[in-house]
């Protein structure tokens, strides 16, 4: 599970390659004519591979990680505002083996990216933008436990999460505009909050209170990086 995301960016990307391209911007014979910008009117469908699921990847994450790269929806609002609706989900678990027990650490997260950018370049290659945007989504988080000749017990507590992020990015345009290859920037503070949780054992499910763990709701500031590739197109 851990190649899922690559194998969806070159499945994605093949595809792209194959569908009918769009022209859109008048040429200038003061610019490399690689290919036009986006332009008021366009869409484009954004797919961005983060610093997070490259860790994950390559092994110095948890042992089992599989996830879906960022996905946008873009929208040339005028030529030079985007706005963007993305999506994100990830699942995370690590396992521990002993003599005689085994525990999993298990997270999941889906988050939801409304954001605008606003974009200064007018140059046909390469465009250089900043934005804004605020995640916010669901999530749950729990740990598991096997013990040979005891109590199996299964802990989980959902909770809910929204940020405020800044990015700055930087992409080319190839193939006649269709594509534009990029790395965007951001930093984010995120909140979350942890609803009653439930504990399992042996069949048995109770609930407890999250909410007197000092750390089930708090706020988190972070950053990330971001390879994009966008595909552009009109409806």
């Amino acid at each position: 599970m851990k190649k899922l995301a690559l194998i969806l960016c070159f499945i994605c990307a093949g595809s792209m390659l194959m569908q009918a391209q769009i022209s859109t911007g008048e040429s200038s014979a003061q610019v490399v004519r690689t290919g036009n910008r986006a332009e008021k009117g366009d869409f484009g469908l954004y797919l961005g591979a983060t610093t997070d699921m490259f860790q994950n990847i390559i092994g110095n994450g948890p042992s089992d990680f599989s996830a879906l790269p960022l996905i946008n929806l873009k929208y040339m609002v005028t030529d030079k505002v985007e706005a963007r609706l993305g999506i994100e989900w990830w699942k995370e678990s690590d396992t521990v083996e002993g003599d005689g027990f085994e525990s999993t650490n298990k997270e999941t997260s889906m988050l939801f990216y409304p954001g605008i950018a606003y974009h200064f370049n007018r140059s046909n290659i390469l465009d250089v933008y900043v934005g804004g945007e605020l995640p916010f989504g669901w999530g749950s988080k729990g740990y598991e436990e096997d013990i040979d000749e005891g109590e199996d017990v299964d802990e989980s507590a959902n909770n809910f999460n929204i940020g405020l992020g800044a990015f700055i990015g930087l992409q080319a345009y190839v193939c006649n505009l269709p594509l534009a290859v990029g790395l965007e920037y951001g930093i984010s503070c995120k909140y979350t909050t942890v609803s009653d949780g439930t504990i399992t054992k042996d069949g048995m499910t109770t609930e407890y209170n999250v909410s007197k763990d000092v750390d089930s709701n708090r706020f988190k500031l972070g950053h990330q990086a971001r390879l994009t590739l966008t595909y552009f197109f009109k409806l």
